[in-house]
């Protein structure tokens, strides 16, 4: 222990090398294991900085000095750990904060030098992982919850991951169909959650990342016996002489119990980083049983024909429409948008955000459009893009400090839509306007709120003549919709905000947030990459891996679907189609479907929305997912529970009429052995009957023979023989 300097604050001990500061001993004290198992300490790599286009690794033959600074606060001692150390120009002080069995890490790197460097990147690494003992056949498993990743991989197959931005099909089938990434960044993508969890002693070492400035791509790489966990943060700016930048906060927690156990105290601990609670309080009630329609206008040939088509949205249930983007934007062929990309260009380059789109009719029609949507008791969500705007906008012209720009001045385009400029989002003169802008909109035409649009991290903004380092651009966007959430409450205490993107910073400024990787592990499970139980098995994390009572939207189709899996617009409207749907509802999301997607297949969407409106057991109480066993492993099984109310879905997604054996937990169910029960489908309104038996007695069910058709929903609620449906 001679090169290790060591810290102990009584629940978790860690050690870092004098020679280089890379972190050696990380352990829990109840277990006396070192999770950090690497060998020689010099050769560890826990920091890389990028200088202009070359990473550097802080920890390869560098002079460190490591000290210890305690302070006091009301709960308890903090211990904080400094580790500093130079690159040529450059001070780097790596700060470790202890707090019981929490660590924080985050990092400063000021220029020390006579001359500016570039800093264009900076990667925080936990290296040399391994929390299964030598020789040992305890169960080790790696976990990223909340992300592409398969739950419950073993450790022993994570080990043989290269890097994980390059992902195989069998770890990660959902990345293939989400434009390639395994695990997207944090925290406006997911949590950016990296576990290793030993099952057989119940203890795991957790991850993950959160800043509010700068988001980070997790990053995982294997060795021979151990993997590296890595936050790849985008902090960037020009830093010039006696300048310093901050990064985001990279946390490690070690804990004990049984896996679920501890993601629900990952999940506690968002209140340390401020994700919750949320600043707008409770939701409004009515966006709970939201059922949503997407559309664009133009669909239905401008406003008049939305308008005509009201009606029979309603007949349905859809209670939700949100509009695409309803401005003047960059249409090429100056005829109405009728969803051909190419031909008429994106309503999101922008043109003018004070002007409706001519070809979609007047600012009457519009206002009609949203009158005679109340007058059906139907709310209207608007697209709110701070993206960027089309490249003729007069932004351009009238504004050119709100834009981000490369090293050599000039516009740059982000997130790939390259028929647009990007905008600044730490500018404070595009937040007035845009909030301006809004809060007019709003009080003009009295929809309901917003829906915003691709708020993800964007790249950085290299203009010199800015007060601020160049990433702040990238989460600028967050304080933005903060404030855009707290004026339209003011204006409209029922108006709400609902976020394209999924990730945990965004918890706070909305009422709800689309999910786009449920949808996408449900596709996976239609093709049969991964299995009823393992989807489950995902969705149970997914939950605790996001900020608790966030309400969420999901979908099998949106305008967005044709980029990474084509396949759904062909699926539309047959039984996969509808039983990844039902899926998704029993699963408690908010079901939104796309203009167009339900021709032919009303009667299907009427029934999906009746249930959500007429039975508060869709809406409420806790659902478990593989609580219900079955012979089948082909058969999606979900249990919800409200006010001794039981709710047991049942998808069969084998392909033929077949009897399978289910096993409900009698116990959890609240099902006495010697009562009868029968099986009450909510989506038909009658018994269900297995070939003319229509009752069973309680212990029945601890084995259960059912002949479920393949593909259909069923949603039985479990009835005692003395009471109806409630």
């Amino acid at each position: 222990m001679k090169n290790i300097f060591t810290v102990d604050n009584g629940i978790v001990t860690v050690g870092f090398s004098k020679l280089n500061g890379a972190p050696v001993i990380l352990s829990l004290n109840t277990e006396n294991t070192n999770t950090i198992q690497t060998g020689r300490a010099e050769f560890n790599n826990s920091l890389n900085i990028r200088i202009g286009k070359k990473w550097i690794s802080t920890n390869a033959e560098l002079p460190y000095e490591t000290s210890a600074i305690v302070s006091e606060t009301e709960d308890n001692d903090k211990i904080t750990v400094s580790v500093s150390g130079k690159e040529g120009s450059l001070k780097i002080d790596d700060r470790y904060e202890l707090d019981k069995n929490l660590i924080k890490r985050s990092v400063a790197i000021k220029n020390t030098g006579s001359r500016e460097v570039q800093i264009t990147g900076l990667r925080l690494i936990l290296p040399g992982l391994n929390i299964k003992p030598a020789e040992s056949t305890d169960k080790c498993f790696f976990e990223a919850p909340g992300t592409a990743v398969k739950p419950h991989i073993p450790f022993e197959e994570a080990v043989s991951i290269k890097n994980s931005n390059y992902p195989k099909d069998s770890a990660y089938p959902a990345a293939v169909d989400r434009y390639g990434f395994s695990m997207e960044q944090a925290p406006d993508c997911s949590p950016g959650l990296l576990a290793v969890y030993n099952k057989s002693k119940g203890y795991g070492l957790l991850c993950w990342y959160y800043s509010e400035s700068e988001n980070a791509r997790p990053v995982v790489k294997g060795g021979k016996e151990t993997i590296d966990f890595i936050h790849e943060s985008a902090l960037a700016g020009w830093l010039k002489p006696g300048e310093q930048l901050e990064s985001g906060s990279q946390y490690i927690m070690l804990e004990r119990g049984s896996w679920r156990k501890i993601l629900k105290d990952f999940q506690d601990k968002y209140r340390i980083t401020g994700v919750t609670p949320p600043i707008y309080g409770e939701p409004p009630a009515w966006i709970e049983r939201a059922n949503i329609y997407e559309v664009h206008p133009g669909q239905f040939k401008g406003f008049k024909g939305l308008t005509d088509y009201l009606p029979i949205l309603n007949e349905m249930g859809i209670n939700t429409i949100y509009l695409m983007p309803v401005w003047l934007y960059n249409n090429p062929s100056g005829e109405v948008w009728d969803e051909n990309w190419n031909r008429n260009g994106s309503p999101y380059a922008i043109i003018d955000y004070e002007k409706l789109d001519p070809g979609l009719g007047t600012d009457k029609d519009f206002k009609v459009l949203v009158e005679k949507a109340h007058s059906l008791g139907i709310r209207m969500l608007l697209d709110f893009v701070a993206q960027g705007c089309a490249k003729n906008s007069r932004y351009v012209h009238e504004h050119p400090d709100w834009f981000c720009r490369d090293e050599r001045g000039n516009l740059v385009s982000s997130h790939g839509w390259n028929d647009t400029y990007s905008f600044d989002w730490a500018n404070t003169g595009f937040h007035d306007y845009m909030l301006k802008w809004s809060i007019e909109l709003l009080e003009r035409f009295d929809f309901d709120g917003y829906r915003v649009d691709a708020p993800l991290g964007k790249e950085p903004n290299w203009n010199r003549k800015i007060a601020y380092h160049a990433s702040r651009t990238n989460l600028g966007v967050v304080s933005l919709l903060e404030k855009l959430q707290r004026a339209i409450k003011k204006v409209k205490s029922s108006s709400v905000l609902m976020c394209e993107v999924f990730g945990p910073v965004f918890t706070k400024s909305h009422d709800l947030s689309c999910d786009y990787l449920p949808f996408v592990q449900a596709f996976e499970m239609l093709n049969n990459k991964i299995t009823p139980s393992e989807w489950g098995e995902w969705m149970a994390d997914y939950r605790l891996s996001l900020p608790a009572g966030a309400l969420r939207v999901s979908f099998t189709e949106t305008h967005d679907t044709r980029n990474f899996t084509p396949p759904s617009y062909g699926l539309r409207g047959s039984n996969l189609e509808r039983a990844g749907f039902a899926a998704l509802i029993l699963a408690g999301f908010i079901p939104m479907i796309w203009s167009g997607q339900e021709k032919r297949n009303e009667a299907f969407y009427r029934e999906m929305f009746k249930v959500r409106r007429k039975y508060s057991i869709m809406t409420n109480g806790k659902t478990y997912f593989n609580a219900v066993e079955s012979s089948n492993k082909w058969v999606v099984n979900v249990l919800r529970i409200f006010n001794n109310e039981i709710l047991w879905g049942i998808i069969n997604l084998w392909p033929e009429k077949t009897t399978h054996t289910f096993s409900l937990p009698l116990t959890m169910c609240g099902i006495e052995e010697n009562k009868e029960y029968y099986l009450y489908d909510i989506l038909e309104e009658k018994r269900f009957s297995e070939y003319g038996k229509e009752t069973w007695k309680g212990v029945n069910f601890k084995s259960i023979e059912l002949t479920p058709l393949p593909f259909k929903p069923y949603f039985f609620c479990l009835k005692s023989l003395y009471e109806g449906p409630s």
